[in-house]
Protein backbone atom coordinates (compact mmCIF):
# COMPACT_ATOMS: atom_id res chain seq x y z
CA UNK A 1 0.00 0.00 0.00
CA UNK A 2 0.84 3.54 -0.64
CA UNK A 3 1.96 6.51 1.82
CA UNK A 4 0.27 10.11 1.32
CA UNK A 5 1.61 13.02 2.93
CA UNK A 6 -0.36 16.20 3.25
CA UNK A 7 1.15 19.20 2.49
CA UNK A 8 -0.87 22.66 4.83
CA UNK A 9 -2.56 23.94 2.07
CA UNK A 10 -4.79 20.75 2.21
CA UNK A 11 -4.51 19.95 5.60
CA UNK A 12 -6.12 23.58 5.87
CA UNK A 13 -9.28 22.49 3.61
CA UNK A 14 -9.30 19.15 5.71
CA UNK A 15 -9.74 21.58 8.62
CA UNK A 16 -12.35 23.85 6.28
CA UNK A 17 -14.35 20.32 5.99
CA UNK A 18 -13.67 20.48 1.85
CA UNK A 19 -15.34 17.71 0.12
CA UNK A 20 -13.09 16.73 -2.63
CA UNK A 21 -9.79 16.71 0.07
CA UNK A 22 -12.09 14.37 2.61
CA UNK A 23 -13.62 12.14 -0.24
CA UNK A 24 -9.89 11.58 -1.70
CA UNK A 25 -8.96 11.04 1.98
CA UNK A 26 -11.38 8.41 2.61
CA UNK A 27 -11.09 6.67 -0.81
CA UNK A 28 -7.41 6.70 -0.13
CA UNK A 29 -7.80 4.93 3.36
CA UNK A 30 -10.44 2.59 2.58
CA UNK A 31 -8.43 1.38 -0.15
CA UNK A 32 -5.67 0.19 2.52
CA UNK A 33 -3.44 3.61 1.64
CA UNK A 34 -1.99 5.79 4.86
CA UNK A 35 -2.57 9.35 5.05
CA UNK A 36 -0.22 11.61 6.83
CA UNK A 37 0.92 14.71 7.62
CA UNK A 38 4.61 16.47 8.57
CA UNK A 39 5.45 17.80 11.44
CA UNK A 40 6.45 20.96 9.56
CA UNK A 41 2.57 21.47 8.49
CA UNK A 42 2.14 21.45 12.09
CA UNK A 43 4.73 23.79 12.77
CA UNK A 44 3.56 26.15 9.38
CA UNK A 45 -0.34 25.89 10.91
CA UNK A 46 1.26 26.33 15.26
CA UNK A 47 3.08 29.69 13.61
CA UNK A 48 0.17 31.30 12.09
CA UNK A 49 -1.94 30.31 15.20
CA UNK A 50 0.83 32.37 17.25
CA UNK A 51 0.72 35.05 14.71
CA UNK A 52 -3.26 35.16 14.62
CA UNK A 53 -3.12 35.22 18.81
CA UNK A 54 -0.28 37.98 19.28
CA UNK A 55 -1.73 40.55 16.46
CA UNK A 56 -5.33 40.00 18.40
CA UNK A 57 -6.36 43.75 19.60
CA UNK A 58 -10.04 42.61 21.26
CA UNK A 59 -11.16 39.96 22.77
CA UNK A 60 -13.03 39.14 20.05
CA UNK A 61 -9.85 38.57 17.78
CA UNK A 62 -8.01 37.08 21.19
CA UNK A 63 -11.08 34.19 21.56
CA UNK A 64 -11.40 33.49 17.60
CA UNK A 65 -7.70 32.76 17.60
CA UNK A 66 -7.60 30.53 20.11
CA UNK A 67 -11.00 28.63 19.32
CA UNK A 68 -9.31 28.03 15.72
CA UNK A 69 -6.48 26.70 17.17
CA UNK A 70 -7.75 24.62 19.42
CA UNK A 71 -10.37 23.35 16.42
CA UNK A 72 -7.08 22.62 14.67
CA UNK A 73 -5.27 20.20 17.07
CA UNK A 74 -8.20 17.55 16.42
CA UNK A 75 -7.50 17.49 12.90
CA UNK A 76 -4.15 16.77 13.32
CA UNK A 77 -4.98 13.77 15.40
CA UNK A 78 -6.91 12.11 12.92
CA UNK A 79 -3.44 11.47 11.10
CA UNK A 80 0.17 10.16 11.78
CA UNK A 81 2.65 12.89 11.96
CA UNK A 82 6.03 12.25 9.98
CA UNK A 83 8.55 13.90 11.83
CA UNK A 84 11.86 14.94 10.64
CA UNK A 85 14.63 13.06 11.13
CA UNK A 86 18.53 13.32 10.49
CA UNK A 87 18.32 11.72 6.80
CA UNK A 88 15.58 13.77 6.17
CA UNK A 89 17.19 16.70 7.16
CA UNK A 90 20.20 15.89 4.65
CA UNK A 91 17.84 14.79 2.02
CA UNK A 92 16.55 18.87 2.59
CA UNK A 93 20.23 20.08 2.79
CA UNK A 94 20.41 18.61 -0.96
CA UNK A 95 17.46 19.93 -2.30
CA UNK A 96 18.21 23.22 -1.14
CA UNK A 97 21.53 23.30 -2.55
CA UNK A 98 19.91 22.47 -6.23
CA UNK A 99 18.24 25.79 -6.08
CA UNK A 100 14.75 24.85 -7.46
CA UNK A 101 13.23 28.22 -6.36
CA UNK A 102 10.75 26.05 -3.86
CA UNK A 103 10.49 27.55 -0.40
CA UNK A 104 11.96 26.23 2.33
CA UNK A 105 8.97 24.32 4.48
CA UNK A 106 7.80 22.91 1.03
CA UNK A 107 11.41 21.61 0.80
CA UNK A 108 11.13 20.14 3.98
CA UNK A 109 7.59 18.47 3.47
CA UNK A 110 9.48 17.42 0.30
CA UNK A 111 12.47 15.76 1.79
CA UNK A 112 10.04 13.67 4.53
CA UNK A 113 8.21 12.44 1.52
CA UNK A 114 11.11 11.38 -0.81
CA UNK A 115 12.63 9.91 2.84
CA UNK A 116 9.08 8.13 3.31
CA UNK A 117 8.82 6.45 -0.31
CA UNK A 118 5.23 8.57 0.09
CA UNK A 119 3.59 10.74 -2.66
CA UNK A 120 3.22 14.94 -1.67
CA UNK A 121 -0.32 15.57 -1.12
CA UNK A 122 -1.10 19.66 -2.45
CA UNK A 123 -2.54 22.27 -3.96
CA UNK A 124 0.97 23.85 -4.67
CA UNK A 125 2.11 21.33 -7.61
CA UNK A 126 3.73 23.67 -9.52
CA UNK A 127 6.22 24.19 -6.85
CA UNK A 128 6.57 20.25 -5.72
CA UNK A 129 6.50 19.49 -9.24
CA UNK A 130 10.46 21.24 -9.40
CA UNK A 131 11.38 18.58 -7.01
CA UNK A 132 13.58 15.65 -8.57
CA UNK A 133 11.95 12.60 -7.82
CA UNK A 134 9.03 13.54 -6.11
CA UNK A 135 5.83 11.96 -6.57
CA UNK A 136 2.82 14.73 -6.08
CA UNK A 137 -1.13 14.91 -6.28
CA UNK A 138 -3.49 17.11 -5.86
CA UNK A 139 -6.70 15.84 -4.22
CA UNK A 140 -8.61 19.82 -4.03
CA UNK A 141 -9.21 19.32 -7.58
CA UNK A 142 -12.41 16.82 -8.38
CA UNK A 143 -12.01 13.69 -10.14
CA UNK A 144 -13.25 13.97 -13.72
CA UNK A 145 -16.96 12.55 -14.28
CA UNK A 146 -17.45 9.21 -15.53
CA UNK A 147 -19.01 9.40 -18.78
Amino acid sequence: MSLYLVDTDILTLVRHHNPTVLTAITNARNAGHTVGITVISVEEQIDGWYKAIRAARTPTELALAYRSLSETVPVWAQFPIYPMTEPTIDRFEQLVKLKLNVGRMDLRIAAIALEAGATAVTHNSRDFQRVPNLVAADWSIPPPANP
